[in-house]
This record gives C-alpha cells, sequence and structure tokens, in this order.
C-alpha cells in the first residue's frame, strides 16, 4: 500500500490524547479528532484513554485545552453513571473551543444538582425527640403528624437555601430547593390545597401603597427611576380576612405585630404568592405579621403593581401549619434549623426515590467559546439556570433532558431587567449561530430557551436557533418565562412541541424571528390577559413572522393564541391552525400587522382590537413606545434614544419594500420635538394625532384576509373608542372570511392540518383556489412536531 494512503487509514482509525496516548477512535467520529474519556471509576493522574478515563469533567477539558480547533476537534465522551454536581463546569476562550461534551454512545449520563435523600435518614414525627431544632413540629397539624416524615438536612450538609423575592419586573433570583419525589416535583405547604385560590371572597385588600411599577421611569414625574434596593423597601398591601376559616387558619401565619416570633406557635417564613394588581403577572410578598383581633395581614416588600380585590388571587405558601395534603413539604430555615417536614404519597417514604436541588447554579457555562457542543446528557436539578452562554458562538445543545430546573434551562446571552417598563431595554453577549436541538426540557421553574442575540441598532442577527425539541411543564414558579424568549435580531424557533404550562410559550422583544412550524397545545391555562405568542410595546419590533403552527386547547380566560400588545407592529401571521382558542388574534393600536392564509376551527373569536383612541393624550405607556421608537428610528449621535443615520438607514432598505411608508411614520410631537400631551387647535390636532395612517397612534396598514372559519365567531371590534376600530382605518380588514359549520364541509382533517384537495369547496372559494389548497397541503402538517427537513 502507498505510503499516503495507509497515514490516511492510520489517522481515520486512531485518535491521540492529550497527554499523547493513541485510543482507538470512535465510530463516526471525523478524521483527526481527539478523544478522552471520563468515568465514574476515573481517577487522579489518568490518561484519559477508554480504559484509564479521567475522573472529571474538568480533569477532561484541561487534558485538552488548547489542543483542539475547527479542523482537528476534541470529544469528552462521558461514561454511563450519575455524576453529583456542586458546581459549574466552565467552559471559557479559545482553548476550550472546539469540544464536545458526550454521553458515551448508548450510554446514559446524568449531572445530578438534585441530592438524593437516603431513605434511612427520614424518621417519623413521632419519633423526632424535643429539641430546639425540632421545636417547630408543634405547628404540624395533629390531623396528620401520624403521616408526616421529617429529614435533618443540616446533619448531612444539604443546602437547606432560602425563599426570595420574585415576580413579573423583579429581578430573578434562583428560588429556593425543591422537593422531588419519584421525578414529580411536589408541593410547598400552602392554603387552599391544589388549584383552589384566595380570592376577594376570602380576603380583601385593606391598605394598598403604591406598587413598584409607579416608580420606574416612565411613570415619575422626573423621569427617574428608584434604585432597587429602594425598592425593595417599599411597604407591602394589608388584607382583611373575611372568609370564616381563613380568619381562624390565618392567625397563625406570623407573629403579632410587634411580638418576637415564637416558632412553636406562628410562622416564620411565609408568603402570598400569586397574582395581586392584575390577572398576567405574578408576584409574591412575605407575610410580616398578623393582627387575630381584625383578622389582618401585614406583609413586607411591596407589589409590582398596587394590590386590588379584582385580581386578589393567591395562596400562602412555606406555611407549616397548613401542611396538611399529601405531597406537601416545608423547610423549616429559623435559626438555620435546616430540617425537612414532608407529608408523603401515602403517607410513607417507603419505596420512594426522594431528592432535593440542592444545586444552585448552571452545570455548564460556555464563555467566549466556539464550536462546543453538549450531546446527550441529562441535567437534573438546580435552583438556577442548567445551562449559560455567553459571548459563544456556534455552539450547541444537542439531544440533552433538563429538568427540575427553576429558572430557564437555556440561557443565551443576557438583557436587561424590568423589560416591560424600562425604555433602555437591551440584550448583550448572546453570540451568534448557537443552538439547542433535539432536546427535552420539562418541569421547569422559568422558561425553555432563554435566546437573546442581535443587535437592532445595525440589524445585525444573532441567528440562533431552537428546533426540534420538547419543552413542557416550565413557568412553574415564574410568569413570563416562555419556551422560547425570542429577544435581539434574526432568531429562530422551530419545529417545537411545547405543550402544558400556565402562561405564555413565546415572548418576542425584537425583529425578524421566525417562529414556525410548531405544536402549541395546552397554554396560558392558568393566567388571563394573555397570549401564547406576546409581542408589544414598541412600534419597531418588525418582521416577526408567525407561520406553520398548530395553536390547540389554549386557555380560555381572556387569552388569545397572538397577542400584539401596545402599538406592536410589522407582525406577520400566516398558515397556522387556530384549535379552540378563545381569542385568535389581539391587534392593540399598532399597524401593519398582517394576518393572512389562516384556519380558525372551534374559536370563539378570530380576533379583537383595541385602539389607543379610547384615552386621551398622552396614550397609555407613552414614554416607552416613544422612547424605543425614538431610539431606532429617530437620528442622532446614537445615544439618548436616537440612532446614527447610517443605521437608519439600514433599517429603511431592510424594510422599506415590506412597510413602504415607513420613512414617513411619526410620533405626534409639537414643533420642538416634544410629543404632543393634548389636541390643540394648531401643531397636535385631531387630524395630526388620530386619523393620519403615518402617526404610530392610528392603526393603519392592518390586514385580515383570507381566514377558514370552521364553527368560528367573528371579529369582535371595540365599542370603547368612540365607534372607532381597525376597520375604520383598513376598509378591506376580515376580507375573504369563508365559513362553514364543521371540519367536514371544507374537507379538511383535523388530524393532519389538511384539505383534501378534490372535494374542499375551497377550490372555488373566492380569494382562494386550487393553487392555495395545493400549497397549503404541501407546506402544512401536523405530523409529529412538524416537518423534519
Amino acid at each position: 500500500m502507498p505510503r499516503r494512503a495507509m497515514g490516511v487509514l492510520i489517522a481515520s482509525v486512531l485518535v491521540v490524547t492529550a497527554t499523547g496516548t493513541p485510543v482507538s477512535a470512535e465510530p463516526g467520529l471525523p478524521t483527526g479528532t481527539t478523544v478522552v474519556y471520563v468515568a465514574k471509576d476515573g481517577k487522579e493522574g489518568a490518561t484519559g484513554t477508554k480504559s484509564d478515563p479521567f475522573a472529571t469533567v474538568e480533569q477532561a477539558r484541561d487534558a485538552l485545552a488548547g489542543r483542539t480547533s475547527a479542523r482537528r476537534p476534541g470529544v469528552v465522551y462521558i461514561r454511563e453513571g450519575v455524576y453529583q454536581t456542586s458546581k459549574t463546569i466552565r467552559l471559557s476562550g479559545a482553548e476550550h473551543s472546539h469540544v464536545t461534551y458526550a454521553a458515551h454512545p448508548g450510554e446514559q449520563v446524568e449531572f445530578a444538582g438534585v441530592t438524593t435523600l437516603a431513605p434511612g435518614g427520614f424518621r417519623k414525627l413521632s419519633d423526632v425527640p424535643d429539641e430546639a431544632k425540632w421545636s417547630s413540629k408543634a405547628r404540624v397539624p395533629d390531623a396528620v403528624a401520624d403521616q408526616v416524615h421529617v429529614y435533618d438536612l443540616g446533619a448531612e450538609g444539604i443546602p437547606a437555601g432560602v425563599i426570595m423575592k420574585n415576580g413579573f419586573n423583579w429581578k430573578p433570583q434562583p428560588f429556593a430547593p425543591e422537593l422531588i419525589t419519584d421525578d414529580a416535583t411536589q408541593t410547598l405547604a400552602q392554603y387552599p390545597n391544589g388549584a383552589e385560590k384566595l380570592d376577594s371572597a376570602a380576603i380583601t385588600v385593606k391598605e394598598a401603597p403604591k406598587g413598584a411599577r409607579d416608580y420606574f421611569s416612565d411613570k415619575t414625574a422626573d423621569g427617574t427611576t428608584m434604585p432597587y434596593e429602594d425598592m425593595l423597601k417599599l411597604p407591602g398591601p394589608v388584607y382583611t380576612a373575611v372568609d370564616a376559616t381563613l380568619k381562624e387558619r390565618s392567625t397563625i401565619w406570623a407573629p403579632p405585630e410587634g411580638q418576637e416570633i415564637d416558632n412553636t406557635v406562628s410562622e416564620t417564613d411565609g408568603w402570598l404568592s400569586g397574582y395581586f394588581g392584575n390577572n398576567y403577572a405574578n408576584d409574591r410578598v412575605r407575610i410580616a405579621s398578623v393582627d387575630p383581633g381584625e383578622a389582618e395581614l401585614r406583609t413586607t416588600y411591596p407589589t409590582m403593581y398596587a394590590a386590588t380585590d379584582k385580581w386578589t388571587s393567591f395562596v400562602a405558601q412555606n406555611v407549616l401549619s397548613e401542611l396538611d395534603t399529601e405531597g406537601e413539604y416545608y423547610i423549616d430555615r429559623w435559626k438555620d434549623a435546616g430540617t425537612l417536614y414532608y407529608y408523603p404519597p401515602g403517607g410513607t417514604v417507603e419505596g420512594k426515590e426522594i431528592s432535593l436541588t440542592s444545586f444552585d447554579a448552571p452545570f455548564f457555562q460556555l464563555e467566549n467559546v466556539r464550536g462546543v457542543t453538549l450531546k446527550g446528557l441529562k441535567l437534573n436539578g438546580t435552583t438556577g439556570t442548567a445551562v449559560r452562554m455567553l459571548d459563544a458562538e456556534s455552539c450547541t445543545v444537542d439531544g440533552l433532558e433538563i429538568l427540575n430546573a427553576s429558572m430557564d434551562a437555556v440561557a443565551i446571552g443576557e438583557a436587561n431587567d424590568a423589560i416591560t417598563a424600562v425604555a433602555e431595554y437591551r440584550t448583550s453577549r448572546g453570540g451568534h449561530r448557537n443552538k439547542v436541538i433535539n432536546s427535552r426540557l420539562h418541569d421547569l421553574g422559568g422558561g425553555g430557551v432563554f435566546t437573546a442575540g442581535g443587535d437592532r441598532d445595525t440589524l445585525e442577527r444573532g441567528d440562533h436557533v431552537v428546533e426540534h425539541n420538547e419543552i413542557y411543564d416550565f413557568s412553574k414558579l415564574a410568569t413570563y418565562t416562555p419556551a422560547g424568549y425570542m429577544y435581539g435580531v434574526g432568531n429562530t424557533f422551530r419545529y417545537n412541541h411545547v405543550h402544558d404550562a400556565p402562561h405564555m410559550a413565546i415572548q418576542i422583544m425584537g425583529n425578524d424571528m421566525e417562529i414556525s412550524h410548531n405544536r402549541f397545545e395546552r397554554l396560558v391555562t392558568h393566567a388571563s390577559d394573555q397570549g401564547v405568542i406576546y409581542a408589544g410595546r414598541d412600534y419597531t419590533y418588525l418582521n416577526n413572522v408567525v407561520a406553520y403552527n398548530l395553536f390547540k386547547d389554549i386557555g380560555a380566560d381572556g387569552n388569545q393564541a397572538v397577542y400584539m400588545d401596545d402599538g406592536m407592529s410589522g407582525m406577520v401571521v400566516r398558515h397556522n391552525v387556530f384549535d379552540n382558542v378563545q381569542h385568535g388574534l389581539f391587534f392593540q393600536a399598532g399597524h401593519s400587522n398582517v394576518v393572512s392564509d389562516n384556519v380558525f376551527r372551534d374559536v370563539t373569536y378570530i380576533g379583537h382590537d383595541k385602539l389607543y383612541h379610547e384615552d386621551d393624550l398622552p396614550v397609555p405607556n407613552s414614554k416607552v413606545v416613544v422612547e424605543r421608537f425614538n431610539d431606532m428610528l429617530k437620528p442622532g449621535d446614537g445615544g439618548g434614544f436616537t440612532n446614527t443615520r447610517e443605521n437608519i438607514e439600514k433599517w429603511y432598505r431592510r424594510y422599506g419594500k415590506q412597510y413602504p411608508n415607513i420613512r414617513d411614520w411619526y410620533v405626534p410631537s409639537k414643533a420642538n420635538g416634544e410629543p404632543c400631551t393634548s389636541i390643540d387647535a394648531t401643531e397636535c390636532t385631531e387630524a395630526y394625532v388620530w386619523t393620519d395612517p403615518d402617526s404610530l397612534y392610528v392603526p393603519s396598514h392592518n390586514v385580515l384576509t383570507r381566514s377558514v372559519s370552521i364553527a368560528t365567531g367573528d371579529f369582535a371590534y371595540t365599542d370603547d373608542a368612540g365607534g372607532l376600530n381597525v376597520k375604520t382605518f383598513n376598509p378591506d380588514f376580515d376580507s375573504y372570511n369563508v365559513k362553514k359549520d364543521g371540519a367536514a364541509a371544507f374537507a379538511f382533517d383535523p388530524a393532519t392540518g389538511k384539505f383534501d384537495a378534490r372535494s374542499t369547496p375551497l377550490n372555488s372559494a373566492e380569494g382562494f383556489g386550487p393553487q392555495w389548497v395545493r400549497e397549503w397541503n404541501r407546506t402544512f402538517t401536523l405530523d409529529g412536531i412538524g416537518p423534519r427537513r
């Protein structure tokens, strides 16, 4: 054999570890790949071969450091087993780039941030000694005391964690450890039980101080935002229990005001958690004291929105005296007790695998790396985010199972806080071309994939892709934590199956996003005034395409499938199926939104609208929407809510054809540049503010057309704007809407999402025709989670 051919053969069969030891190449790896191994029985000083593996991923990482490249990548194969995790695996810089960290083919690898509680560590409550560590046991309800088991976490050095202030528009903080039994998250002791909530029939607002939202820059007279730490010191609401049962139970949810805590009698760290000042964003406040005589509960920490009886819907949580239902637990942190109380299903811990999410950081952090892949791993249990990428390029999460993360499963990049309230919203450190694919993300306190990438000033794309994933049981601890955060420019969420969550599935904060070929099912089930896909509060979030998706069995309490909020403009919603939804669409005061070629089946209303015309100037949230518009399209030096002329020209060139009038869009303003705050006869005239189609406040250039309505109600036009609605400004709105009472009448198969091309009456319907039917059938299917390329 010629020497050259022999060299190629050897290179394809052998690779060299970082220590110089040749090992057999695994099948299917590219020529020149360097392979090392990690195993449960690995040891310090190992060579990293298959027969002499490293003990930790960090050892493998360091062995490959500086020895990999795009042409000579590395692979760390992790052998089967459960690897207990106590610190983040950090991959940073060029020296740790171009490496794949993968489960060895055919083997199950789990990184466990959960601590399994030894069965022998549990005792029955009746066996607990009368010691200070267990003094809180007196609060356990007598009716279940013989069913409750306890565990001394502190004695084994297992972190008990802490409950912190979390909620919509508050800075996200790691959550307290959660108890997991046989892969099912248990319930923190609460009242009432199950899906029931306390509402105004049980508890009323006695004092409602301003919410923290009133102290953001768009609400204050001087345009400044209160420092965050000062916000946390604002007073919380005061409640009065009016239900007789609640009056009796709540007397020990905190000590009486001014008295020291006696933890044998009263709760030490009870919280109210749920909805306080609206029906779409959750919050939590700590119960500070009670007044048994007046049936009052005083709280510490403010709510984000001022509390009102109308929206009261919460539970009392982390209350040991309410540990009265199977599956409930409580961790006593008073004076560092570190003790767990648990009412296990069936009243026994026998035969159950019980664990606590004790890890409070990412399993992996990828920073300033390129070409790193995490593949085939299971990441189980963290009170934070499971995988974080910062300034990463072309990195991939492939085939991971991530579960029991209290925050997001994967976070790509960062964003500043209070995104709906602050005009200076920015994303950063997102990198480019990162992917999350073929993964299963579930049982998440927060969201699925936080995707921030691209530059909105210049419209540079992030090109991140989230595809072929199953994401479910998310947003369990926080609202506005979707399966896909689409922030920045040019990112894609496609071919995913997203299901079973109490809140939204997608939030769009940016431009040129693609949301396509996804199945969205059983979502926004515990929220109101919300959408499966939510976007808003910026007229310049343009060309976000929602296409070829199924929206099915969506929570009906005032929700919609696609929510275009507060001036949201330029959305493209086409070729979707809406099945069993209350409102398909919500057009709210935006313009140039185009909705076409969709099927609506068993939808109460195709959609509804809301106009700024129902309000006096300034329009709601005007400071935010005006400053965000100026930030992108007002000429200046790029600072102070302006963009450079060069960048603005990029915007006009990018969007000029799609939005021909974009150069003419304007914020109604006076000659001195100040936004109009009232109608007058000279500068801020009625026509200039409320009629001209180029005024941002006019819902012009909106389109709804070619709708197939199957047992579906009409569009519900607003009656709150003095006789005006979206059709007033768009006379052809809701054109070519064909209606039948059932799917069979259209020869439509709900199981496949296709029409019978031979018999459907759409072949002869105005605005449709045989070509429309062929194109629909070619591009739309409900097989699996969407077409695979």
